[in-house]
């Protein structure tokens, strides 16, 4: 836990094991068109974080509080039923920087077991598909040897088999 009793999604992931997005969904309200503000400023303050020293005493970021249930016994795991989008764009902030920094094995102690997501959504069997290729998927290629003119997760990914 963090000084102010939040918790991290290592700590998150550590506590359950396992973070699935339910069937059941509420309206993401950064995916509509008049949100795009919301997205902006929530980018902004990533891309903050992300250039702030590792001893910064503003982190780690606040990012409002995330609730939902938890299931199962004795592994858990945790259905989010707010905060969905925010731990999406973690997880998809963790493989690229683990791609980006050459730190796969961080990435791979922390959502990988046994070839298996420990992030995924209950919605569709594809959906669990692909974060379970996306784990096991390290690129050859380093973000900055992609063409400037494609951009480097949009291209490799879109480019797989899976």
């Amino acid at each position: 836990m963090t000084r102010d009793g939040q918790i991290i999604y290592k700590q998150l992931l550590d506590r359950h094991g396992r973070i699935q997005v339910p069937m059941i969904q509420r309206d993401f309200a950064q995916g509509r068109p008049s949100e795009s503000t919301v997205r902006e400023l929530f980018l902004k303050v990533l891309d903050d974080a992300l250039r702030k020293p590792v001893d910064d005493p503003t982190l780690p970021l606040n990012l409002d509080f995330i609730y939902g249930s938890v299931e199962g016994e004795p592994k858990t795991r945790f259905l989010p039923l707010d905060g969905q989008q925010r731990l999406t764009t973690l997880f998809l902030l963790h493989w690229y920087l683990a791609w980006r920094d050459e730190k796969w094995s961080d990435f791979e102690a922390l959502f990988v077991v046994g070839r298996k997501a420990r992030f995924s959504y209950a919605v569709r069997p594809s959906s669990n598909e692909f974060f379970d290729k996306l784990v096991c998927y390290k690129p050859t290629l380093h973000p900055e040897d992609v063409p400037e003119h494609k951009n480097p997760i949009t291209a490799l990914i879109t480019d797989q088999s899976w």
